[in-house]
């Protein structure tokens, strides 16, 4: 990846980074590890954040984007958080012009998105 660059803001883009890594290592198992992938492709950069660890219901992996938005508001409410992280990762990305999403893989939930060289 040396020799590929990205039309990106670095400040917005590492607000972006903190805020994967940070929801991913919060709902990470104890005793589990994160995967963070890099992949350059032809005309982009692909970049994956995934945690091991429960899955999220796959009606709602939609919502998890909109502000303030919990899934189970009493478990979150005890691992930290505003609400406010993944909506902020949304508005960053859509500023990037950015294609991004979420799923669920066998052990986890990936989190990922592709910047423009």
């Amino acid at each position: 990846l040396e020799d590929d660059t990205v039309n990106a803001n670095s400040n917005l883009l590492e607000q972006v980074l903190v805020n994967l890594l940070t929801n991913a290592i919060r709902y990470t198992e104890p005793g589990h590890g994160l995967i963070v992938t890099i992949k350059k492709h032809e005309d982009t950069v692909y970049v994956g954040i995934e945690n091991k660890g429960a899955h999220l219901p796959e009606e709602r992996l939609d919502k998890i984007w909109d502000q303030f938005y919990r899934i189970d508001a009493s478990r979150e409410r005890v691992k930290g958080g505003t609400g406010l992280g993944l909506s902020i990762v949304k508005q960053i990305l859509e500023l990037h012009d950015a294609q991004y999403g979420a799923e669920n893989t066998k052990d986890g939930v990936l989190f990922y998105f592709y910047l423009k060289k």
